[in-house]
């Protein structure tokens, strides 16, 4: 079911007297209670204040609201999931309101809460743009047009139908000389100018302008004037400047004709429409770095992750047990990491230790390394020491998590994928249709596998199968993934190298734990690869290894010989024998061509290996009819030292309906994959899967939105077929009970088929699934369908200032941080929920890196950030109203391997009502009610309404006194009744009290006071 939106309320119009000298007794009365208001609420602290670039850039549909009335609510952007980066706009942010849409996320909302008034600060022209007494003169002697209502903007800058009709300029506030006006640039309102009306034109505060729309203004000597924009610069001399009362004003002709500006002048609206060039796409404008100031560091050693896995597996008779644990952290300002994995039965394996720091433009690392140069150079097992150096940023690298090369090479061995998947569901990587990664998508349904290790040679046939976490038999999804060798040029001038020495083998292990050493391990190797930009199209490298029984050596080069066409081509020699790769890369606009060619001679890689050449030669030639339809063709050849194919097959994607898709494509050993999937109603779905000789399909309906009654079927093989058939409950959240009840069929054999899921408490995460007829669709890593029984337990956890948190172990790496925060009350909390606040992560550009949700503990975590200092702001618009936020924002510097641990200051605030009667218990309008701490101080105050009803809003947890304070008609309260008052944690009601005197005698007083004034 999708959630549908309320409907917004009708507008308000609000009919203001024209004669303001006369007032009803309506209007007496509200005069009085806002008088009494105004002394009874508290005013709040000052807003906090950021750089401008941390508002929004992208407001699709923006208001514009008065900020001495309205308080802004339901601030939101897109989704934060969109495949680009948001630009937050350089200017401070002004309030506005967005409605609701299904398609919007609250968890993606800009910083409102924590940015909200700043735009009044720029309104009023900051200490670098003060207004001259002149200046200010002129302006009060002058008309000012206010700020626009919400209702007229959005009219103005949506384009609605039927757009009020804008007079000439002339006609506007004809006795008026300059005008105050509200600015929107881009859609979004970042301040106001004076601007002058003449003669058809406006002329525009040059200064001003210059300082909301993001250029420079230099002037020279020679009576010019630079404009520096971040699209060029352009001259201007003084016939295109006019001077008035010593202020310089530039026309908006001008802007438009040279600054490529678009101007408007909103009669109906009141405002001044901007539309700046280089605000439009993704211009420098929207990349200025800000200077941050980290008011949190991380912790420079210690702990930081610890994930723990427990896996048992039962199938035929046999079961064990396989744990690993992994403990990460950060020590002397670098990152370090070790890795213990234990099946029960033989010697505990320290598979991995290392220690990682940057320093600069130096990398180094020590600790059992994984080293892959190239396809052309063997793969290493090494322990010992590594260093890198390049010229190039550090974000143009994805170091991985594990201990490899410290500068990776795109096209190496190692490869991490990203991409997001439906929330919570399964995903597998596969190259060449062999499983070689997979794992439990989180509720956010970012998916990662990092370092993978992908086989030599079959980097451009990868793809990525997304199934139900209900259902493992039949992928819901299957995409195709493929390294592109641009990857492998370095911009001009560009540098990376790399060097490292060491023992081969994991020597800690296999000299200092294990029973019997190896003879392979422990001897002397080394490398040294260099990689250079020649120009952005041409990259040229080399690399030399030495091994314990042979030196090998290669060399290369990435070349672009058109915008379109990529050649990467590397020769290598071993062990006497010449190998050599290449790889063509043609993408246009319709025609996709990936062509490979791989040769390593029979004892290339080892010198035990006599087996035969491996070689693999294939061209992939695709062609896109429209985005539902493409055809082509793989044609291959390729040996291995057992297997050997030759073939030529269709490829094809076809989409003939929005609900109906098809997908084929031969694996490298000509074994056909098809899939196809049909859904005939918004809750049913159909899918077919073949590989090789087995076949797979799968109908499913949906009951509700958290059930699934599913039918599928497994054929082919020399297995009889298995018909399945399953009740699946998907819980909304990880930390409920999700599971599947089923029954299994073949060959007269009945059994059944369950399984659950679920957190157990934050950081710890179970499952166990049962198969009474295992299903024939066998993988290399277990947990789909190889046992018969399956539980596994994993815990993952991070640690910061000495606080556990939930966490994921992915997410803190050598050069990736975390945050872990919490929300800190002041006083008791009582079992309060903290939950729902959203927590955006800001990097120093203004642009959306992470976001979370805090829970009911108040606690939330964002990690995978890159080092860098990062504003952190709390959007508290959806946290319980009794929670009252100190501080909205932090600026918090994040470290790899580290998690940099943060509290937001709140305190629980309640409320109170009841009715004030007199001696008959009749009510007494317009008395005045306090509310006064131990100390004797007032917290808040009210006035009773026509019916003696009050009602006193946040008032923090604590003890206070009800009391009567003097004011018109009651001379002293020192007599009156008192009550004493403990709030906890909930709102109290009937809190009344009851005066010895007459509703009447106090009238009487008031009126005799007033006739004596």
């Amino acid at each position: 079911m999708l959630y549908q939106p309320s409907a917004s309320p009708p507008p308000i119009t609000i009919i203001q007297s024209e004669n303001g000298s006369f007032k009803t007794q309506l209007d007496t009365r509200i005069s009085q209670e806002h008088k009494a208001f105004a002394g009874a609420i508290a005013t709040p602290s000052p807003p906090e204040t950021l750089p401008p670039e941390f508002s929004t850039d992208k407001s699709q549909d923006s208001y514009k609201v008065d900020n001495e009335n309205i308080t802004a609510s339901n601030i939101t952007t897109e989704n934060a999931l969109d495949s680009h980066t948001k630009q937050l706009s350089q200017q401070v942010v002004a309030q506005s309101i967005t409605p609701s849409a299904a398609s919007q996320h609250s968890a993606i909302r800009d910083i409102k809460s924590t940015l909200r008034d700043i735009r009044s600060a720029a309104h009023n022209h900051n200490a670098k743009n003060p207004i001259s007494p002149e200046k200010e003169q002129r302006i009060n002697n002058n008309i000012v047009i206010p700020s626009p209502h919400s209702s007229d903007v959005l009219k103005s800058s949506t384009g609605k139908n039927n757009p009020p009709a804008n007079p000439p300029i002339n006609n506007i506030l004809a006795e008026a000389k300059s005008l105050l006006l509200g600015v929107f640039i881009n859609g979004q309102e970042v301040g106001s100018l004076e601007v002058i009306p003449e003669e058809g034109k406006l002329l525009i505060p040059l200064s001003d302008f210059a300082q909301i729309a993001g250029f420079t203004v230099e002037n020279s000597d020679i009576g010019k004037t630079q404009l520096k924009t971040p699209l060029g610069i352009v001259t201007v001399t003084e016939s295109d400047l006019k001077k008035i009362n010593g202020i310089t004003y530039i026309s908006d002709t001008f802007l438009k004709e040279k600054l490529l500006t678009e101007i408007e002048l909103k009669t109906s609206d009141l405002a001044l429409n901007v539309d700046l060039p280089w605000r439009r796409g993704s211009g420098e404008s929207g990349n200025q770095v800000i200077d941050l100031k980290p008011e949190v560091r991380p912790p420079s050693s210690g702990l930081s992750n610890f994930r723990q896995e427990l896996n048992y597996y039962s199938n035929s008779g046999n079961a064990n047990w396989r744990s690993s644990s992994l403990l990460g952290g950060r020590l002397g300002g670098g990152a370090w990491r070790l890795r213990l994995e234990n099946d029960f039965v033989n010697q505990p394996q320290l598979s991995e230790y290392f220690y990682f720091k940057r320093s600069g433009r130096m990398l180094y690392q020590i600790g059992r390394q994984q080293i892959g140069l190239n396809p052309l150079a063997t793969n290493l097992n090494l322990t010992g020491a590594q260093i890198g150096y390049t010229n190039l940023p550090a974000d143009r690298f994805n170091t991985g998590y594990s201990a490899n090369e410290l500068l990776p090479r795109r096209s190496q061995p190692i490869q991490t994928f990203r991409g997001v998947v439906p929330p919570a569901s399964f995903v597998q990587l596969r190259v060449s249709g062999v499983v070689i990664a997979q794992r439990q998508v989180g509720l956010s349904g970012e998916y990662e596998f990092a370092d993978v290790n992908l086989p030599t040679g079959q980097s451009n046939d990868i793809e990525l199968f997304v199934f139900d976490r209900n259902n493992f038999s039949v992928p819901t999804e299957v995409r195709s993934l493929r390294l592109n060798a641009s990857d492998l040029l370095l911009p001009a001038g560009g540098n990376v190298q790399l060097a490292g020495i060491g023992l081969t083998g994991n020597y800690i292990q296999n000299n200092l734990l294990d029973d019997f050493p190896s003879t392979q391990s422990g001897q002397f190797a080394g490398f040294y690869q260099i990689r250079q930009g020649i120009s952005d199209n041409l990259t040229l490298e080399s690399s030399a290894q030495l091994l314990p029984d042979t030196t090998q050596a290669q060399a290369g080069f990435a070349w672009r010989l058109a915008s379109p066409v990529i050649l990467s081509a590397n020769v290598g020699t071993s062990r006497s024998e010449l190998g050599y790769t290449a790889n063509l890369d043609i993408q246009l606009a319709r025609w996709q061509i990936l062509g490979v060619s791989e040769l390593y001679p029979t004892g290339y890689f080892s010198s035990n290996d006599r087996s035969r050449d491996r070689k693999n030669n294939a061209l992939d030639v695709r062609y896109k009819f429209s985005n539902n339809f493409s055809l082509g063709f793989i044609a291959r050849s390729y040996q291995n030292q057992s297997d050997s194919s030759n073939y030529i097959l269709p490829t094809f994607s076809f989409r003939p309906l929005s609900n109906l898709s098809f997908r084929g494509t031969p694996d490298y050993f000509g074994n056909y994959s098809l899939n196809a999937f049909y859904q005939p109603t918004r809750n049913s779905r159909l899918s077919f899967n073949s590989f090789g000789d087995v076949y797979s399909t799968d109908f499913g309906y949906n009951l509700s939105r958290d059930y699934l009654v599913s039918f599928g079927t497994e054929s082919g093989g020399d297995l009889a077929t298995r018909y399945t058939l399953g009740l699946n409950y998907s819980s909304p959240s990880l930390s409920g009970l999700s599971w599947r009840l089923g029954l299994g069929y073949r060959d007269g054999e009945v059994g059944p088929v369950v399984g659950a899921s679920m957190r157990i408490v934050p950081g710890l995460f179970a499952s166990i699934d049962y198969q009474g007829i295992p299903s024939r669709n066998r993988n290399i890593l277990g947990g789909i369908g190889d046992d018969r029984l399956t539980i596994s337990l994993v815990s993952d956890l991070s640690f910061a200032g000495g606080r556990v948190s939930p966490a994921e172990y992915s997410t803190v790496s050598k050069d990736r941080g975390a945050i872990a925060g919490r929300m800190v009350v002041q006083g008791d909390r009582n079992g309060a929920d903290l939950g729902g606040g959203i927590i955006n992560v800001y990097d120093n550009r203004g642009r959306t890196v992470g976001t979370a949700k805090i829970d009911a503990q108040g606690n939330f975590f964002v990690g995978n950030l890159r080092e860098g200092v990062y504003v952190i702001a709390l959007d508290p618009d959806e946290l319980p109203i009794e929670v009252a936020v100190r501080k909205t924002s932090i600026v918090a510097e994040v470290a790899g391997a580290a998690v940099t641990q943060l509290d937001f200051p709140v305190r629980l605030e309640y409320g109170m009502a009841g009715k004030i009667t007199d001696v008959s218990g009749q009510p007494i309008p317009n008395v005045e009610v306090e509310l006064v701490d131990a100390q004797g101080k007032r917290v808040v105050s009210s006035v009773t309404d026509q019916f003696g009803l009050y009602r006193l809003d946040a008032v923090p947890v604590g003890n206070y006194t009800l009391r009567v304070p003097v004011q018109d008609g009651i001379a002293s309260s020192n007599t009156l009744p008192k009550l004493e008052i403990a709030i906890n944690k909930e709102f109290v009601y009937d809190q009344n009290l009851q005066l010895p005197i007459a509703a009447a005698a106090k009238e009487t007083q008031e009126k005799k006071e007033t006739q004596e004034k």
